[in-house]
C-alpha cells in the first residue's frame, strides 16, 4: 500500500526547497527541474502543487512574509502610556524586519529578488504590494501608539528607512553590518518626535 502523503506538509517541502535555491542563485534558479531535484521530488510533483514559475516564487516571498508576521505578533504593544515603552516597542518590531542575523538575512535576499522582479513580472505584484501594506499598517500603528506626528507618513519613511538598510546588507552596495543596522535604526527611533 503506497504511503499517505500529507499535502500541506509536501506543499511546504516544496516551498523550502524553492526558497534555498532563490537563497542560492536568485530567483532563476527556481525551475520546476531544479526545485524537484533540491527537495527530492519528480517534476510531477513539483508541478501538482504549483501551475507556473511565478505561483512557486509568490508562495516562497508569502512564506518569507508569514515568517516575518509571526515574529512582529510577539511584540505586543506596550498597554502604558510610557513613551520609552513604545520606542522600545517601535525599535523591536523594527528590528525584526531587517538583517540582524542569518534568517533575517536570508528573509531580506528573497524579498529583493521578487520586489524587484515585481516591476517587470506582474505575478508577483500582488504579493509585494500585500506586504507593503501590512507592514504600512504595522507601522503606523506603532507611530500612533507612540504620538508620533503624521504617523502615515513617518511609517513611509520607515519604509524606505528599512528597504535602504536591507538592500545595503544584501548587495555589495552597502554592506551594512547588523551592529551598524540596529545603531542607525536605534537612532531614526530616539529622534522620533512625539505630542506626548
Amino acid at each position: 500500500m503506497p504511503a499517505r502523503v500529507d499535502p500541506v506538509e509536501r506543499r511546504n517541502h516544496i516551498v523550502e526547497a524553492a526558497l534555498r535555491l532563490v537563497l542560492k542563485e536568485g530567483l532563476s534558479a527556481a525551475t520546476f527541474r531544479r526545485v524537484a531535484a533540491e527537495s527530492q521530488l519528480n517534476i510531477g510533483s513539483v508541478r501538482h502543487y504549483f501551475a507556473d514559475h511565478e505561483s512557486l516564487v509568490v508562495a516562497v516571498v508569502t512564506e518569507v512574509g508569514n515568517r516575518m508576521g509571526k515574529r512582529l505578533m510577539k511584540h505586543a504593544p506596550p498597554q502604558s502610556r510610557d513613551a520609552k515603552r513604545h520606542r522600545q516597542h517601535l525599535l523591536a518590531l523594527l528590528e525584526e524586519l531587517v538583517p540582524l542575523d542569518a534568517e533575517r538575512h536570508s528573509e531580506a535576499v528573497i524579498l529583493m529578488e521578487v520586489i524587484t522582479a515585481s516591476r517587470t513580472i506582474p505575478a508577483f505584484r500582488s504579493a509585494t504590494a500585500q506586504m507593503a501594506t501590512d507592514l504600512h499598517g504595522v507601522l503606523v500603528a506603532a507611530l500612533k501608539n507612540m504620538a508620533v506626528p503624521q504617523p502615515n507618513l513617518e511609517a513611509q519613511r520607515l519604509a524606505s528607512l528599512l528597504s535602504g538598510l536591507a538592500l545595503d546588507a544584501v548587495t555589495a552596495h552597502g554592506p551594512r553590518t547588523p551592529t551598524t543596522i540596529a545603531r542607525i535604526l536605534r537612532l531614526h527611533v530616539d529622534s522620533l518626535p512625539t505630542r506626548r
